[in-house]
């Protein structure tokens, strides 16, 4: 039998939640091509912590106008798309399943300040785990190595002691290059895929069912 972690990171988007509809075509087509990636790259700042959200979509709104002409959205409409996500009860029933056989649950998630916010005053979050590593507030985001080496900085626990799951392969082998125990998920697979890939993290993790 594996040797079960002590903690185990949960990534958010694409685990724990999901987006209600395409971002991509829902920003394209309310503007014109292309404004979802110029959109997402004015985000950067934002997800390292470096500058509030709602400043750089300001700006972004400004040059937008000046080159492309009229938008016909507002940073308000922008803001509150952020907003448009579900979290997943049956990866939440995961979640608390693991936290009741002893292991510590923390979110290690790419947010910037607004959704920050809305996840843990809106939806939340502080009361479904053990705590946060939001990369707004650490100074870095994922896939980026230096995320993971200050989760483990603050846990001063060995690597092989922490676990880590994420839907994108990427963020699954930043964390391993610290020596983090990561396995990724399949957003496809639901619940039973969830409890198969970190049974190895979590052994005696039995399959589950959403809460009411």
């Amino acid at each position: 039998m594996s040797t079960p972690v002590e903690v185990l990171l949960w990534d958010c988007d694409g685990v724990l939640q999901h987006g209600r509809f395409d971002w991509r075509a829902r920003l394209d087509g309310s503007v014109r091509p292309g404004f979802a990636r110029r959109v997402f790259e004015a985000e950067l700042p934002a997800l390292r912590g470096e500058r509030p959200l709602r400043t750089v979509l300001e700006e972004l709104l400004h040059v937008e106008g000046e080159h492309g002409g009229h938008v016909p959205v507002t940073v308000e409409d922008l803001l509150i798309i952020w907003e448009q996500f579900d979290l997943d009860p049956e990866a939440v029933a995961v979640l608390t399943a693991v936290r009741e056989l002893g292991v510590r649950c923390m979110l290690a998630t790419n947010q910037q300040d607004h959704r920050v916010q809305h996840m843990r005053g809106v939806r939340g979050y502080d009361d479904l785990v053990d705590g946060s590593y939001y990369s707004s507030e650490m100074g870095a985001m994922k896939p980026d190595p230096a995320f993971f080496e200050h989760i483990l900085d603050d846990l001063d626990l060995p690597a092989e002691r922490i676990g880590f799951v994420d839907d994108l392969a990427s963020n699954v082998a930043a964390a391993r290059s610290v020596g983090i125990r990561a396995v990724c998920h399949d957003p496809q697979a639901g619940a039973s895929g969830l409890v198969e890939v970190l049974t190895p993290l979590v052994p005696g993790l039995a399959p589950v069912t959403a809460r009411p």
